[in-house]
């Protein structure tokens, strides 16, 4: 053997071709757990919102600012516990996200939020939307298979963005 293979997954990244890399997570997790609509939001730069990154579908969830950072149950379980949310029904949604009225009138009333850490810290989310009872205590073990190519997507993306400061070994120390 003269080389060793390159993962196509690699190849994108090193060309910082985050789009390519979120499609290329939006279709593992379609094929593997499901959902009508997949986005993926990460904190902004001030740590008060959640920005949306990518999106399945733009009409309904464009990429923009998407929620507000609270301290409330939902932030506590996804970003300081680093643990996913799973909700079935629209009950166990209103449970989690008491003022969210998203769903009304439509046929999604599942939502999966999966946290993305790197280095012990949650850097962003999966969020999953599929009809009533399309997720349950199963779900979070098929999505945690994607969560390194969702970081490595958001790594991509902020590099993108913001070469000068997406990655800065010890600013952490």
């Amino acid at each position: 053997m003269n080389h060793l293979p390159f993962p196509q997954t690699l190849r994108l990244a090193a060309a910082g071709a985050h789009d390519a890399l979120f499609d290329r997570l939006a279709d593992r997790l379609k094929r593997t757990v499901g959902f009508s609509h997949l986005t993926v939001l990460v904190p902004d730069e001030a740590g008060e919102y959640l920005r949306r990154i990518y999106t399945t579908d733009a009409a309904a969830h464009p990429l923009e600012p998407a929620d507000r950072v609270e301290d409330n149950p939902w932030f506590e379980r996804l970003f300081t516990m680093g643990e996913p949310v799973v909700a079935a029904d629209p009950q166990e949604i209103a449970h989690w996200l008491p003022d969210y009225k998203g769903f009304a009138g439509t046929s999604h009333g599942a939502l999966v939020n999966y946290p993305i850490v790197a280095d012990g810290q949650t850097v962003g989310i999966i969020n999953l939307v599929s009809r009533a009872n399309a997720y349950d205590e199963r779900t979070p073990g098929l999505v945690a298979d994607s969560v390194p190519l969702a970081a490595m997507a958001i790594a991509t993306y902020a590099r993108n963005r913001a070469p000068e400061t997406a990655l800065n070994p010890g600013a952490d120390r």
